[in-house]
């Protein structure tokens, strides 16, 4: 059976013997092409399917998942997430119930099922083309293909809350190596659309090229504290590392230095910072979370100042409050929680223009790693190479720099925020971010 009629089936048998459930249902598809020296490198077609179930006996929740869609797994899986309920703690939440929500709008193109691996190897061997065309510092492109992906979640819970997701695209990227003397670089883009005619060649080859070659012929600079920008290239993935601190559920353990700051200030410039579902032009929107809830969009800091965090119906009952449509789930994991499109409000100033604020500053481009990074602590120690400014003006680029400071403080500093948003296609969304002061060392 489908992943659709699996749900179903589950759902009946659920109906016999728990008191409530919810169940969630995946099944992924992706093909991709990966080229080098103008031939086919690598083909990879993958395919996942499977569903899960949080099956209540009383207030007990119990979970169990499967990837064996057949009648007896459903069974079993219904049998074990009740045996499971013997080993949890009480949970008396309330399922949601229906609700006459639009639905938003989630980009599908059905064409994309036609577009086949020679389309996609012939799109990577003219990004290819085009990279050695536009510098003769280019020497290679070690990462170059396209994939397109294709998925559909089903949700269902026993108050009739029932819907569906279905969603798909294309994306293609390259990974170009600039030579200059001894300096040897890497720079990538990528470009993600909803149909192959999109995608364009010539695009993803001119800013692979020209992310290379700014960071040639780097030199050092003195160690210390000095101003720094995060451009936003970088900015989403900075705050990527950190996105758990706003959970609820982190808060409540003790596993973020947000703990005890609510209604305070915690960043500066006026920050801004939603979880925000409702933009249907970005990958993370949504109507309802993984639990049935409506999501709307949640502003977390609210010009600086801590607002909200991020609730699922567990964590929200652990403060008396209602759940804002954050949880995340998939079917083999437990409920948690997130955000859906994280998003800083713009400023009103450029990147270029940020970089005249500071009679000189590190433009971080490109970060390299984040093992010393820790979600909990907030503590941060990463590499990074960028591009080094006096009074407006980019000198020359940089490498082998580390930055050393705490997220969480770091904020509190924060003193402009750009007006431009990443290129590409991401749920992250955040600007180049201005700091006058953070630890530099070579």
């Amino acid at each position: 059976m489908n992943i659709t009629e699996a749900v179903q089936f589950l759902a009946e048998e659920a109906k016999k013997s728990a008191t409530t459930f919810d169940i969630i249902g995946g099944h992924s598809k992706s093909e991709g092409v990966s080229v080098f020296q103008g031939k086919v490198q690598n083909t990879e077609i993958s395919e996942s399917v499977g569903i899960g179930i949080r099956a209540f006996k009383g207030v007990k929740p119990g979970y169990a998942y499967t990837e064996r869609l057949t009648e007896d797994a459903l069974r079993q899986t219904v049998k074990d997430a009740l045996l499971h309920t013997q080993f949890t703690k009480d949970l008396p939440i309330e399922l949601p119930h229906p609700e006459n929500h639009p639905l938003r709008k989630i980009e599908y193109n059905p064409e994309l099922k036609n577009v086949t691996l020679a389309q996609m190897a012939a799109l990577s061997i003219d990004i290819e083309k085009r990279c050695f065309e536009l510098s003769k510092d280019v020497k290679n492109v070690p990462y170059l293909g396209c994939q397109k992906e294709e998925s559909l979640t089903v949700f269902a819970n026993s108050n009739g809350v029932y819907f569906e997701r279905r969603d798909n695209g294309i994306g293609a990227g390259a990974g170009v190596v600039a030579e200059r003397g001894d300096s040897k670089k890497l720079g990538g883009f990528d470009q993600d659309k909803m149909s192959l005619e999109e995608l364009s060649a010539e695009t993803i080859a001119t800013k692979s090229v020209e992310r290379a070659l700014e960071l040639l012929e780097p030199k050092k600079i003195e160690s210390g504290k000095m101003p720094v920008i995060l451009s936003e290239r970088v900015a989403g993935q900075i705050f990527g590392m950190y996105a758990s601190s706003f959970v609820a559920e982190m808060v409540q353990k003790g596993q973020s230095r947000l703990q005890g700051k609510f209604g305070q200030k915690i960043a500066g410039a006026k920050m801004t910072l939603l979880s925000d579902p409702t933009r249907e032009d970005l990958p993370g929107v949504k109507t309802y979370d993984s639990e049935g809830t409506y999501a709307d969009k949640v502003c977390v800091v609210n010009e600086g100042v801590l607002s909200e965090f991020l609730y699922n119906l567990e964590t929200a009952h652990a403060e008396g409050k209602k759940s804002n449509g954050c949880a995340l789930r998939s079917y083999e994991g437990k409920v948690g929680a997130g955000f859906s499109n994280l998003v800083v409000l713009p400023g009103e100033q450029s990147t270029a223009e940020l970089l005249k604020l500071f009679p000189k500053c590190l433009l971080v481009v490109r970060l390299e790693g984040n093992s010393g990074c820790s979600a909990i602590s907030g503590e941060m120690s990463i590499g990074v190479q960028g591009l080094y400014a006096e009074n407006g003006q980019i000198l020359h680029p940089v490498e082998g720099a580390t930055l050393s400071t705490n997220f969480i403080d770091l904020l509190e500093t924060l003193v402009a925020i750009g007006k431009d948003y990443p290129e590409s296609y991401t749920s992250r969304q955040v600007p180049a971010l201005a700091f006058p002061e953070i630890a530099v060392s070579n």
